[in-house]
């Protein structure tokens, strides 16, 4: 199972150190989850792409399309309650930002509920630290740790 955070998956949709490695990674595997709530921060990271004149509005609608298309075929974790209560677990334990903890959690949550190993992906070095010492097998598709 491959968990991706919004950092990981928006290498797929921008042109990134990663981006390769990424659609790769992705191309041919069934199990890909990441929280509900991923599909809204790619989305706003698109907009805030386009309102800087980066990307033009014939690719933003293309890009647009392919990320709901993208998270239609992705299973995700929700966030509740007991997410919530994870994730201020996580943030009392490691230095990382409340969508970062939420994240981690998702990724912990699924892996303890379907007891199989999950393979964490995101290119925050700070957050892949957190989740390796949680357990996690992870993987920064930037090639760095």
């Amino acid at each position: 199972m491959i968990f991706l955070d919004a950092s990981a998956a928006a290498k797929r949709y921008f042109l990134e150190n990663g981006s390769n490695r990424v659609n790769a990674l992705l191309s041919g595997h069934d199990e890909i989850f990441s929280l509900v709530l991923l599909q809204c921060e790619l989305v706003s990271t698109l907009n805030r792409k386009r309102r800087q004149r980066a990307v033009p509005p014939a690719v933003y609608t293309r890009i647009k399309k392919q990320m709901g298309d993208d998270a239609g075929k992705m299973q995700t974790v929700p966030i509740n309650a007991e997410l919530i209560e994870k994730s201020l677990k996580v943030l009392d334990a490691y230095p990382l930002k409340a969508l970062d903890s939420l994240y981690l959690a998702g990724a912990l949550y699924l892996q303890q509920a379907l007891k199989s190993p999950v393979l964490f992906v995101a290119a925050d070095h700070q957050l892949l630290r957190a989740a390796q010492s949680e357990g996690l097998r992870v993987l920064n598709p930037e090639g760095r740790a």
